[in-house]
C-alpha cells in the first residue's frame, strides 16, 4: 500500500515516528506518509486510520486527527501487547475466572483450570513464588509476558511513559517499595535473566499505561491489557473518542465530529465521576494533575455532578477553587464553608447509601428523596441511583402507565446531565435510549390513539432507536447483531399496537 514516489524536496516524515528515512505516501488515503515499520499501524485491514502523531511542548507525543473525522468512525485500532489478570482475587492465570486454590498448574503449581497461549510465558520461571499479595502475583506475570513479545511489539512498548521518577520519591514511595521486593527482586532471584532497570521500565509501563480488560470473549474484565498505540493518546475528562475490546484487540471510535489537527483524547477515569472522586486518581496513578476545562469548573460545566447542599440554607456547596484539592467548599447563598476532607466525606457517605440501598423500586425512590436532601439534584450519586432505578423498574414487573412514564422521565434526567460532560456517542447513551424506546414502545401497545399520532410516535420510536444503533458501535460485535435483530423486527412489522377505534396497526 505505499507508492513509490519519493518526495525529496521538503522530505516528509513518517506519521508515527517521525522519521525521513525512506517514508513514502500512503496510495490508498493520498495524506498519510509512512515508514514501512509503522504502515500497519496506518493501514492495519482494509481502512487507512485517520490519525498522526505529533509532539506538544508539555505533553510528549499525542495523537490528532489526520484529516476530518465523523462521529462513530474508527480513528485507532491496535492489539494488546499483553493481557495479564489484575483481580485480588484467586484466578486462573490463562482466562481469568476465578477458581479455588486447588486447581493448579502441573508445571508450576499456580491457578489454572484451562490451556492456552499466554501462561507458557511465566510456566517454569516463577516456580518458586513465596510472595502473598496477589496483585505483586499478577504483576510479575504482566512483566514476564511483556517480555516475551516480538522485538517489533517491543520497540513500541518501550516509548510509553513508566513514570519510574515519580513513583520512587515521595509521592509513590509506599506503592513502589511493595514493587520493587514482591516483583522486581522476586523475578531476579527467581533467574530471570534481565537487568533490575529493565524490569521496573516494564513494571512501571504496565503501571501507567495498563487498561482494563477480559482474557477471553465475553470473560469477566478483571485483566489488565497494554495496548502501545492507544497509549499514546491523552487523557480528558470531556473526551472525543470511546474504546471497546474484544479478543485483545482494540477498536478506537470518535464520539463526535472531529476536524484535522484536533487532538484525540479519551477518559482515564469514568466521566460520569464528579471531580470530587474523580480527579484524586490523576496525581496517584499517572502523576499529573488534570486541568481540563471541566475540572477548572466548579460546576463541572454546569453538570453539578459534586455539588452538596448547604446545612444552613439549602443553596449549592461548590469547592471556592476547583484545581486546588484542599480547596474549602463554600455556599453560593449564605457563606458557609466546609473544608475539602468534609466534602469527601459527604460524598463517601452518599456513595454509602447508594451501595446499600435494598434493589427495590420502593427503596431506591426513597433513597432518591433522602440524597435531595443532601446533595444537589444532578449530583454523581444521584445521577448513578437513577440509571438504576430506570433499569429496576424494567424488571420490576410493575409496569403500570405511571412506572413506564417515571422510567422515561428518569433516563431522561440523566441524558441530560451526562451529555454535558460526556457529549456525542457512548454506550451509557445506548443504555438509557434503548431503554426509553423500549418503553415507550410498550405504552403505544397498552394506549388507545388515533392511527396518525401512532404513526408519528412510532417515528419518534424509531429515531431513538436509529440513535441507539450508533451508540452500539462502542459495544462488542455479538451485543450489535442482537439489537441489530430487534430493530429489524420492529420495522419488518412485528410490533402490533391498537388505535382507537380497535383497529390493529402494524408498523412497516
Amino acid at each position: 500500500a505505499l507508492s513509490k514516489e519519493k518526495h525529496i524536496m521538503s522530505p516528509p516524515n513518517c506519521f508515527y515516528c517521525g522519521s525521513t528515512h525512506l517514508v513514502y505516501k500512503c496510495k490508498d488515503c493520498e495524506y498519510t506518509f509512512s515508514c514501512e515499520k509503522h504502515l500497519k499501524i496506518h493501514r492495519p485491514s482494509e481502512s487507512c486510520l485517520p490519525f498522526r502523531v505529533v509532539y506538544k511542548e508539555g505533553k510528549g507525543r499525542c495523537a490528532v486527527a489526520a484529516r476530518d473525522i465523523l462521529a462513530c468512525e474508527t480513528v485507532i485500532e491496535d492489539n494488546a501487547a499483553m493481557i495479564a489478570p489484575a483481580s485480588g482475587l484467586s484466578v486462573c492465570l490463562e482466562c481469568f475466572h476465578p477458581v479455588s486454590m486447588d486447581i493448579k498448574c502441573e508445571g508450576c503449581s499456580f491457578p489454572l483450570c484451562c490451556e492456552g497461549p499466554r501462561h507458557k510465558a511465566e510456566c517454569g520461571l516463577m516456580a518458586r513464588w513465596t510472595g502473598e499479595r496477589a496483585a505483586s502475583l499478577y504483576l510479575s506475570v504482566a512483566v514476564l509476558r511483556l517480555l516475551d513479545v516480538d522485538p517489533g511489539t517491543l520497540e513500541l512498548v518501550d516509548t510509553l511513559m513508566d513514570h519510574l521518577e515519580e513513583r520512587k520519591c515521595e509521592a509513590g514511595q509506599e506503592d513502589w517499595e511493595h514493587v520493587d521486593n514482591d516483583v522486581i527482586k522476586y523475578l531476579i532471584k527467581s533467574g530471570v535473566k534481565h537487568t533490575e532497570a529493565i524490569l521496573e521500565h516494564y513494571a512501571g509501563i504496565i503501571l501507567t499505561n495498563g487498561v482494563s480488560c477480559s482474557a477471553v470473549k465475553g470473560g469477566p474484565e478483571n485483566g489488565i491489557g497494554l495496548f502501545p498505540v492507544f497509549s499514546i493518546l491523552s487523557h480528558s475528562c470531556v473526551a472525543n473518542t470511546r474504546h471497546f475490546i474484544e479478543d485483545g484487540h482494540m477498536v478506537v471510535k470518535a464520539t463526535v465530529p472531529l476536524k484535522a489537527g484536533q487532538e484525540l483524547f479519551t477518559p482515564y477515569k469514568n466521566p460520569e465521576l464528579g471531580s470530587v472522586s474523580r480527579r484524586l486518581h490523576f496525581p496517584t496513578t499517572w502523576f499529573f494533575d488534570c486541568t481540563c476545562e471541566r475540572c477548572s469548573d466548579p460546576t463541572e460545566l454546569g453538570s453539578f455532578l459534586s455539588a452538596l447542599n448547604c446545612e444552613e440554607c439549602d443553596e449549592v456547596m461548590l469547592p471556592s477553587h476547583a484545581l486546588e484539592y484542599s480547596s474549602p467548599w463554600v455556599c453560593a447563598g449564605c457563606s458557609f464553608s466546609i473544608s475539602s476532607t468534609e466534602a469527601m466525606s459527604r460524598t463517601v457517605r452518599l456513595y454509602k447509601m447508594l451501595v446499600s440501598c435494598p434493589q427495590t423500586c420502593q427503596s431506591m425512590e426513597h433513597l432518591l428523596v433522602q440524597l435531595l436532601e443532601l446533595a444537589h439534584p444532578q449530583h454523581y450519586i444521584t445521577m448513578q441511583a437513577k440509571i438504576a432505578l430506570a433499569v429496576m423498574y424494567n424488571k420490576s414487573g410493575q409496569e403500570t402507565l405511571a412506572n413506564m412514564e417515571r422510567k422515561i422521565s428518569l433516563c431522561e434526567d440523566v441524558l441530560g446531565v451526562l451529555g454535558k460532560v460526556d457529549p456525542g456517542y457512548s454506550r451509557r447513551r445506548g443504555q438509557l435510549m434503548e431503554e426509553m424506546a423500549k418503553t415507550k414502545l410498550d405504552i403505544l401497545t397498552r394506549q388507545e390513539m388515533p392511527k396518525l399520532y401512532l404513526m408519528l410516535e412510532l417515528k419518534n420510536v424509531m429515531k431513538l432507536l436509529r440513535e441507539v444503533s450508533k451508540c452500539k458501535q462502542f459495544a462488542s460485535r455479538e451485543a450489535q447483531d442482537r439489537f441489530a435483530m430487534q430493530v429489524e423486527n420492529i420495522s419488518s412489522g412485528s410490533v402490533r399496537v391498537e388505535g382507537r377505534l380497535g383497529h390493529t396497526f402494524t408498523y412497516v
